[in-house]
């Protein structure tokens, strides 16, 4: 499954890189989102529900940063096996400044096996595309 985009901020890309490391800032702004943790420097927990049929969960999933370049670069990590079946995805996050706020884009690519599958289908995709678009609107409120 292969996910990319763009979102224009209003805010600089130093705040919008600082929001998204901010665990509070997090789950307030992922739908469906229980709790946000930090494990270390290049670790966090989201648990999160999923509007899936089948898949509601609750899901504890580990997200890895091995890669930063503050404010212009995120690289994200997700390696999860268990119920609901596996996913292993990285996400490349690039910020750019632009006059009127930051430009985000991204550009992702998972392998989802099992059960989880099902959402590498156009409804599926619609629902993580719908998902996407929320977490940004939710993230430019939050920051702005």
């Amino acid at each position: 499954m292969k996910l990319n985009g763009t979102h224009k901020f209003k805010a600089p890309s130093s705040q919008v890189f600082n929001a998204i490391l901010n665990p509070d800032v997090l789950k307030s702004c992922i739908p469906n989102c229980n709790s946000v943790e930090v494990l270390d420097a290049s670790r966090i927990k989201v648990n999160i529900t999923t509007p899936l049929p089948g898949l509601k969960g609750p899901y504890g999933i580990v997200v890895s940063i091995p890669r930063q370049q503050a404010p212009s670069y995120l690289e994200l990590q997700v390696q999860r096996k268990g119920t609901g079946g596996s996913v292993n995805a990285v996400s490349q996050i690039n910020l750019t400044d632009e006059a009127d706020g930051a430009l985000l884009s991204y550009d992702a690519q998972a392998e989802l096996e099992g059960p989880v599958a099902i959402a590498d289908n156009p409804i599926g995709r619609g629902i993580t595309n719908n998902t996407l678009s929320s977490f940004f609107k939710n993230l430019d409120k939050a920051i702005s």
